[in-house]
């Protein structure tokens, strides 16, 4: 084949292009390496087939700079030109060799041809838009979106297009001239060239080498220039888009990701910095949208959102990875200038997330180097002690609602049931502490009422939502606030369904924390701004305006709370409610989308702002240029500052929310109209609570309950007599459980009803005589008129194990000397005393001026007469007991007359009945008429355990003190003497009662005396005793059980 110019030119053009394709994939290895470095960054691939509709659409419509038409179209222009231009250009290869030829089948189509013909005609001619519109707006004033970007790079990139555009027209047009073929309609401009040009194969071969060689120069040097971003965006921007936060392209606004403080706390260095991080930050073209919208640049700050960015890509390309980034590649002031209003995330053109950097870089500076502006000290101190940002007491969220009820304002506060509300309204920390606020609070309180609506606060039991923690970078005690109040609400709405636990603020931050962050923490809610709400109910004709004449129509501006509108789109239902009341809306040249900041977001409501112009200064001058006689807002934040603006403007107009605007509209002369009938606005469902089971708390109330509670014995129902007294559990020293006492034979008692907790161990029992039935321990509720004395409280630090409910034997042979008491049922058992004193021993008559009351009665058995108690001596040092109340009594069987037991003095607390020789104090009532069994027989002697003596029971002397011994079994058909109790050592540890059944306190004994347990005395025969209501039948005694463990007996016996 003969050497000819196109041969040359083709050779050229592929040996020149070698080294630019080697540099550029060079530099597209590195880049991907830099980004694949980065920490992870999860959830960036969910939801795949979404992401890629909005890359489609991101791409094909460019929906994300459309807010500049012109751009918009030309940018357009450009990136079609080079995407598919990319196709022609490629071309060029072929056509180097053979100016004839192109794409194979391709280049013969008519249609392919006057793609060509747009596609560089677009590309010429958008580009040549952009230069200008970049040479009009500059780079030189602080003003200008271009300053500070890489205006090199930028004309660079843009020279190349250009010359890509017009080589794609050139070669078109040589061909046209030199080969002919050519096409009104296909090639409506080229073929308008080609008359200009000579027919000349070299010519198009040239051409063609021109356009390769030109985008091989691109390729060179974008290739060693990795911070051309401006360049790489043509390739990086695809992914950032559909790796970008939301799958469904919706900016990166509202909510912070939520971090695991275990694995990370914010970004300090380029190593801590996400892959999605570097690579927005490899992404950013430096348009300088965000920074033309963003207040802190805009009031002579030292932030700028696309510096931010650029400067961190700048320093991690430099490998400066072990440096940390705040205070040497980004300054402090930087960083705490950001108020967090979305403007620079909302205009950015390739999603980059300049929020969620911002709040990774402060989370490090607060969580793990505890540097911060020292305003904020104050704030984290007052959210993590007082629950709100200004450490004001708790107690005051009432003031309010007192102020409120005191002019007659019914304000409804939780009550335990959602059964009957629709709508939680969220006052928020300035709702009830600022005195502006409250005015809007107060406001919406009216509105609500006289629509008719039903809500409910929570007053106190509200706390700040977090939302000053979170953008000030303390992630640690956000997550802690938002816990508790996810807690508080999910308790709330118990019961409620999803999509009706409804809650309205009128804190544009308490909103989006409550609506887009608390998710994040188990907290699904439907959260409503109160313009929201209140529009509705405008709509709806419960809320009408009074109308207004057209002079009276007043000039008002509404100022668009950025964690309202920009972060929510909450734009249209404030501007309703203010067209509602019959006002003029005048907005502002930045508003919505494009509003500019009040300066409060990002916690810098809590830092002094000493760096340029105040932002809320400059927000209230725009608001002032409109004329408006109001300046209307709908968030407590975003009133404060205005307030200030104004006031540091000296203008005359007010500063209001909406709901205040719309209060006011609705009065008629100066009042309010009748409130509606409260009533749902839509119907409510409602999920069936359990019916609580008998004995058992549910929810959290049982759990309130029960911490309230702790450390008392708790407490059961009584039939009316008292249980035999027992140890008097001290500090420190366990309580062995009581064991029950055997039933005689013949006797028949009820088993436990259902109800009582299957929890509590059953105490060890004393085999009782053959034949004997023992009874489950019963709940009786104590018969109507009957007083049951409660249990005393016990011990601090102590409690006490509560043994089951055992019903106390009808009747106990006593040694002589020892009083009985008759008790037939079991009253609730009393507790230890608080001081572990020791109880009042048996046979110690009652100090003066306290009354015993009589026991109930008791069929005695035939023949046996009962002795009365001796006395003691006067010396007996014992705790004087309170005076008792008298037990109820419960009637004998019919056919028995029950006389009345002897009296046996009681240990504190304790209700023990009175022996016939009763000091005169003692209050016995008359009991009811039984038919009196016959006499009954002295009791048989009870046979002991060897090496166990059991004297008759003797005057007790004063003070003593003997352990209790194990249990002793009684022969079939012996009685056995009552068993006084002893008292148990000082320092007794006492555990926590299981179950409601409170253990049966003992008497104690005289001293050196071991005491078996006292065994119930038989019924005579044909005597039965009456069963309680839910009585199942005969029980057999179970087998004998281990006897009881007294820690001070094993002691005493080691």
């Amino acid at each position: 084949m003969p050497l000819t110019t196109t041969t040359v030119f083709g050779i050229a053009g592929i040996v020149l292009s070698l080294p630019a394709w080697f540099f550029f994939l060079r530099g597209a290895i590195r880049l991907y390496r830099f980004i694949a470095a980065g920490q992870p960054s999860p959830g960036r691939v969910a939801h795949p087939l979404i992401r890629l509709r909005t890359l489609c659409k991101e791409v094909i419509f460019h929906t994300e700079l459309i807010r500049k038409p012109v751009v918009a179209i030309a940018h357009w222009f450009v990136m079609v030109g080079f995407l598919l231009g990319s196709f022609v250009w490629f071309e060029a290869y072929i056509q180097t060799f053979n100016p004839a030829g192109g794409w194979p089948f391709f280049h013969e189509l008519t249609i392919y041809h006057f793609v060509d013909e747009v596609l560089g005609l677009a590309t010429v001619v958008g580009i040549l838009v952009l230069i200008g519109i970049r040479i009009a707006i500059g780079s030189n004033n602080r003003i200008d979106r271009f300053y500070g970007s890489n205006a090199r790079a930028a004309h660079f990139v843009e020279g190349v297009v250009l010359l890509e555009g017009v080589g794609m027209v050139l070669v078109k047009a040589g061909k046209i001239a030199t080969y002919g073929h050519g096409s009104l309609i296909a090639d409506f401009l080229t073929i308008h060239l080609a008359r200009l040009l000579p027919a000349s194969p070299e010519l198009v071969s040239g051409f063609a080498l021109i356009k390769l060689l030109t985008g091989m120069v691109w390729l060179f040097v974008v290739g060693q220039q990795l911070h051309w971003g401006v360049a790489w965006h043509r390739f990086l921007a695809f992914f950032n888009i559909f790796f970008q936060r939301n799958p469904d392209g919706a900016p990166a606004l509202g909510k912070i990701p939520t971090i695991d403080l275990e694995e990370t706390q914010g970004v300090g260095t380029i190593a801590d910095a996400s892959w999605k991080m570097l690579l927005d930050a490899a992404t950013c073209t430096e348009c300088g949208r965000c920074q033309e919208l963003c207040p802190a640049w805009n009031t002579n700050k030292p932030l700028s959102p696309k510096k931010l960015i650029t400067d961190i890509r700048d320093s991690a390309l430099e490998g400066t990875d072990v440096l940390q980034l705040v205070g040497n590649t980004i300054l402090e002031d930087e960083l705490w200038s950001c108020t967090n209003c979305g403007a620079c995330v909302e205009q950015c053109p390739v999603d980059i997330e300049h929020i969620d950097h911002v709040a990774n870089l402060r989370r490090f500076q607060v969580l793990a180097e505890s540097e911060f502006p020292s305003e904020l000290t104050g704030l984290f101190k007052n959210l993590e002690t007082k629950g709100n940002p200004w450490g004001r007491n708790n107690s005051e969220r009432a003031t309010w609602i007192e102020e409120a009820r005191r002019d007659g304002l019914n304000v409804p506060e939780f009550n335990g049931s959602f059964e009957d509300t629709e709508y939680l309204f969220w006052v928020g920390c300035a709702g009830a502490f600022d005195d502006d606020a409250k005015k809007t609070t107060r406001a919406v309180v009216e509105l609500l009422e006289t629509a008719g609506v039903k809500y409910a606060v929570l007053s106190t039991a509200e706390t700040c939502t977090g939302d000053p923690a979170r953008r000030a970078g303390n992630e640690f005690l956000f997550q802690t606030l938002a816990t508790a109040n996810v807690e508080t609400l999910n308790d709330v709405f118990e019961g409620v369904p999803a999509g009706q636990r409804k809650i309205i603020t009128g804190c544009a931050h308490c909103f989006n924390t409550l609506r887009n962050e608390y998710p994040d923490f188990g907290g699904h809610y439907d959260v409503l701004h109160q313009t929201q709400l209140l529009n509705r109910l405008v709509r709806e004709g419960r809320l009408t305006p009074v109308p207004r004449p057209a002079s009276a129509r007043k000039p008002i501006t509404f100022h668009d709370p950025c964690f309202l509108g920009r972060h929510n789109k909450v734009f249209d239902p404030p501007r309703a409610l203010i067209d509602a009341t019959g006002a003029e809306l005048r907005d502002m040249k930045r508003a919505k989308n494009e509003g500019f900041c009040c300066g409060a977001g990002g916690a810098r409501m809590f830092m002094e702002e000493n760096l340029g112009t105040r932002i809320s200064d400059a927000r209230a001058a725009e608001a002032l240029d409109t004329g408006a006689e109001t300046i209307a807002t709908a968030c407590p934040f975003c009133t404060s500052m205005l307030v200030g603006g104004v006031k540091a403007q000296s203008g005359a107009a007010k500063v209001q929310d909406v709901a205040q605007l719309l209060r006011d509209s609705i009065l008629i002369d100066g009042k309010l109209p009748e409130p509606r009938t409260p009533e749902f606005l839509e119907t409510p469902k409602r999920k069936p609570r359990p019916l609580p089971m008998p004995g058992i708390g549910t929810g959290a109330g049982a759990g309130a309950g029960s911490r309230d509670t702790a450390g008392e014995a708790p407490r059961v129902p009584s039939v009316g007599v008292p249980a035999a007294p027992g140890i008097p559990a001290a500090p420190g020293m366990a309580a062995p459980n009581v064991p029950s006492v055997p039933t005689p034979p013949g006797v028949s008692v009820p088993a436990a009803p259902p109800g009582v907790p299957s929890a509590v161990p059953a105490a060890p029992k004393i085999p009782g005589p053959p034949g004997v039935s023992v009874p489950a321990a019963p709940s009786v509720p104590a018969p109507p008129g009957v007083s049951v004395p409660a249990a005393p409280s016990a011990p601090l630090g102590a409690s006490v194990p509560a043994a089951p409910s055992v019903p106390a034997p009808p009747g106990v042979p006593t040694p002589p000397g020892a009083s009985v008491p008759a008790a037939p049922s079991v009253p609730a058992a009393p507790s230890a005393p608080p001081s572990a004193s020791v109880p009042t021993p048996l046979g110690v008559p009652t100090p003066p001026g306290v009354s015993v009351p009589a026991a109930p009665s008791v069929p005695a058995p035939p023949g046996v007469s009962v002795p009365a108690a001796p006395s003691t001596p006067p010396s007996a040092s014992v705790p004087a007991p309170p005076a008792v109340p008298a037990a109820p009594k419960i009637p004998g069987p019919p056919g028995v007359s029950v006389p009345a037991a002897p009296s046996v003095p009681t240990p504190p607390g304790v209700s023990v009945p009175a022996a016939p020789s009763a000091p005169p104090s003692a209050s016995v009532p008359t009991p009811p008429a039984v038919p009196t069994p016959p006499s009954v027989p002295a009791a048989p002697s009870v046979p002991t355990v060897p090496g166990v003596s059991v004297p008759a029971a003797p005057s007790v002397p004063p003070r003593a003190s003997i352990p209790a011994p194990p249990s002793v079994p009684s022969p079939p058909g012996a009685s056995v003497a009552a068993a006084p109790s002893v008292p148990a050592p000082p320092k007794a540890t006492v555990p926590v009662a299981p179950s409601a059944v409170p253990a049966a306190p003992k008497i104690p004994g005289p001293p050196g005396v071991s005491v078996p347990a006292a065994p119930s005395i038989p019924a005579p025969p044909g005597v039965t005793v009456p069963a309680a209501p839910s009585a199942p039948p005969k029980v057999p005694a179970p087998p004998d059980s281990p006897e009881s463990y007294d820690p001070t007996q094993s002691k005493k016996e080691d």
